[in-house]
Order: structure tokens, then sequence, then C-alpha cells
């Protein structure tokens, strides 16, 4: 009786050792991974768990890509703002912004090229 009630107890441990260790491993992060719109990968992200991002925007082909130079997402707000500078059509190089908002795998928000300006709205293609 004495050894099934220590394998129970041992049992016991080992469940919530094991509910413990689930609830302190690092959650897969929100933000990191592919990002774009009609089959194409507008945005590869990169977060480092501590508030930068970093990784590459896409401006139109995969001719145009550009690193994110300064990238910040808050898990708090969800909020996501990327900057760098990118080649336009032309050959001339312009900053860019885009800030967002991330709402489960849809980010929505705005981007500044240049002088252009407009709304966005992507899916997480992993």
């Amino acid at each position: 009786m004495r050894l099934k009630n220590l394998c129970s107890l041992g049992c016991v441990l080992l469940a919530v050792l094991t509910i413990s260790a689930q609830a302190n491993a690092p959650q897969t992060d929100p933000i990191s991974g592919n990002w774009g719109a009609d089959g194409n990968t507008l945005l590869e992200l990169n977060y480092d768990g501590k508030g930068s991002v970093s990784g590459t925007t896409h401006w139109g082909s995969a001719d145009n890509s550009s690193p994110i130079k300064t990238g910040t997402f808050d898990p708090k707000t969800n909020a996501l703002k990327l900057e760098g500078e990118a080649k336009r059509p032309d050959g001339t190089t312009v900053q860019y912004v885009i800030e967002g908002k991330l709402n489960k795998d849809t980010l929505s928000g705005t981007y500044r090229f240049g002088n252009d300006k407009g709304d966005f709205t992507f899916k997480k293609t992993y």
C-alpha cells in the first residue's frame, strides 16, 4: 500500500512539474515570420523578444528588397514600427516608415514610402 501511495505521489508531482514547465516555456512570438497579401511576401520579420524587430521589406518585387534599419514591437499594445531606406523603380533611395497593429494573424496600418502614403493589411504567411 505504501508503494502505491509513493507511486501516486510521484505521478502527481510529475504532472505538476510538467504543467509548470509548460507555463514557463517561452511562447512563440506573434510577429516573427513572413507577412504579405495576395500571395506575395512583403515583410520578413524577426522579433528578439525584447522589443526589437529586424528583417527585410519587399517593395513591389523580389529585386527591390531592403533591410529594416530600425524596428520595434510592443507585445502589450501589439504596435509595430519599421523604418529604413529602399529604392524606387527609378533607382532613387527614399525613407520608409511602416506602422501597424497586430490582431491575431493580421497586421494592419499605414506606410510612407518617400512621399507616397497608404494603408495596408497583411496576413501572416509563416
